[in-house]
């Protein structure tokens, strides 16, 4: 090698190793729903034939029967530096990095039923979901061995063991938390600590079904069915010597879906509604029906709120899920001002004394967007609509394809998220869920377009994929796909450019 290679190969690597490059930041914020991987087909879903007759489930809202993913009703733990997340229909998922990416850690116990919850108690995590039987482990991710069933009897106007909740105090006392009916309302008892499938109190009701004094709780999708509720998703937390005892109402299916809270200084009450209620409800936009969830103390002690979105096309259970930072008013209630659906800075990176969020915006939110050359449509308007339950396709014959935004202005591009649909999707005859390939450019002058996002090597699972980019200003953005799982056609609910116009 010569003196001037040799040299030139010496500064490269003490370039690289004083100069990270700009990908090594990433990620540093986040984005609403979340980007977890290998989403499961639903529950309801297992099993069915696209184009099959309905049957006796109301949740249908098509008319007929066509498969779907599914995840919701997060429960989720802080420890260790990691966010550990059990939502409904698979389990579980961990976040090493604040709750940007997540990776797929399946349990020995799979999908115990809708609404698992996980507690630490002493040195011991308790899993349990609706009405199944307890389980226990020595780690946040198994292997979890059975206890048994919680052993409460059903008294007259009790809901059924759905939705449970468990609830370690501080003094060394256990709780568990139920309910998911009509009417029926949140109820609770404690446990006994060395024997906790027993309890040491009868079963009390906490929370009553109140649609006169909490006109939100009524279903609908404006709440306009006065005499109707569904009560569920007990969540517990204390906090100041207060307990919070949240819960959910109006319906999973509506964008009316909320979390309100309940107060008291015991955990088994008396409690009264907050006067902030609910505490959680957003209806409008990409992210709504915002409820069934958890709130829970992370990184810094903060507090975050772990929520179910609705995105039902097929199925009122076609849900994804989001998460945001809790606030307390200054009289000491619970709120979350709106689930977020553009980028919100990580706790490591938020700076200091701004606000949860950089100043991106969606570029090309209801701009001019079109389908491929070959297979011009108006339909790549159904990607930037903000609506998880429409979306764009590529026609058949579509060899090719792409979404072109042209954005209002030239602007600099900072992020992009796109939220897939499975058109198609069909596994009792093989036509399984899997990874998408796609670059994403920008045109930076007219002609010139270039690479800000490549996943054209991308083996993941991912429904939702949000990506940070090195800044780029251009007026035009587009999507090429590049490859989607055999047998699927790839549908685009969400194609969102986020950044500063220049």
């Amino acid at each position: 090698m010569s003196w001037f290679r040799y040299r030139l190969s010496y500064l490269l690597v003490v370039l690289a190793a004083h100069c990270p490059s700009f990908a090594s930041e990433f990620p540093r914020t986040y984005c609403n729903p979340l980007p977890i991987p290998n989403y499961p087909v639903g529950r309801f879903a297992r099993g069915v034939t696209n184009g099959s007759p309905l049957d006796e489930n109301i949740q249908w809202l098509l008319p007929y029967k066509e498969q779907f993913r599914e995840l919701a009703d997060p429960s989720a733990l802080w420890e260790n530096g990691k966010w550990y997340l059990y939502p409904s229909v698979d389990m579980a998922w961990v976040s090493e990095d604040q709750g940007a990416t997540w990776e797929h850690h399946p349990l020995n116990v799979r999908d115990l039923g809708y609404a698992p919850t996980v507690v630490k108690y002493g040195s011991k995590f308790y899993l349990l979901a609706s009405e199944s039987e307890l389980h226990v482990s020595d780690s946040p991710l198994g292997p979890f061995s059975t206890v048994g069933k919680i052993q409460i009897a059903r008294q007259e106007g009790m809901p059924p063991f759905v939705d449970p909740m468990l609830f370690a105090d501080d003094d060394g006392k256990l709780y568990y938390y139920w309910g998911c009916s009509a009417k029926g309302g949140i109820w609770g008892a404690e446990l006994n600590p060395s024997s906790p499938t027993h309890p040491l109190t009868g079963p009390v009701e906490l929370i009553k079904f109140d649609p006169l004094g909490q006109p939100w709780e009524a279903v609908g999708e404006w709440n306009q069915i006065k005499g109707k509720g569904w009560i569920e998703g007990a969540w517990m937390i204390k906090r100041s010597g207060r307990y919070y005892l949240t819960y959910s109402a109006a319906g999973t299916e509506n964008k009316t879906y909320a979390m309100g809270a309940y107060v008291g200084h015991s955990p088994l009450g008396p409690f009264s509604p907050q006067r902030l209620n609910p505490i959680l409800r957003t209806t409008s936009g990409l992210v709504t029906g915002t409820a069934h969830g958890c709130i829970v103390a992370g990184p810094n002690n903060e507090l975050w709120a772990f929520y179910t979105i609705r995105a039902g096309v097929a199925h009122g259970f076609e849900r994804r899920i989001g998460m945001d930072r809790v606030q307390m008013s200054a009289d000491g209630e619970l709120f979350v001002p709106s689930a977020s659906s553009i980028p919100q800075w990580l706790p490591k990176y938020i700076p200091s004394g701004q606000k949860n969020g950089p100043d991106w915006i969606p570029l090309n939110a209801g701009c001019q967007t079109f389908g491929s050359s070959n297979a011009p449509n108006l339909g790549g308007r159904f990607a930037v609509d903000g609506d998880l339950r429409t979306w764009w396709q590529p026609a058949s014959n579509d060899t090719a394809p792409m979404l072109t935004s042209r954005l209002n202005l030239s602007a600099r591009v900072h992020a992009v998220r796109i939220v897939w649909r499975d058109v198609g999707l069909d596994t009792t005859r093989g036509v399984n869920p899997g990874p998408y390939r796609y670059r994403v450019e920008v045109e930076s002058k007219p002609g010139e377009w270039n690479t800000i996002v490549d996943r054209t090597q991308n083996d993941a699972d991912l429904l939702i994929d949000y990506r940070e980019c090195k800044p780029m200003v251009g007026s035009r953005v587009r999507l090429v796909l590049l490859g989607w799982p055999p047998g699927i056609t790839p549908g685009v609910a969400e194609f969102t450019v986020f950044g500063q116009q220049d």
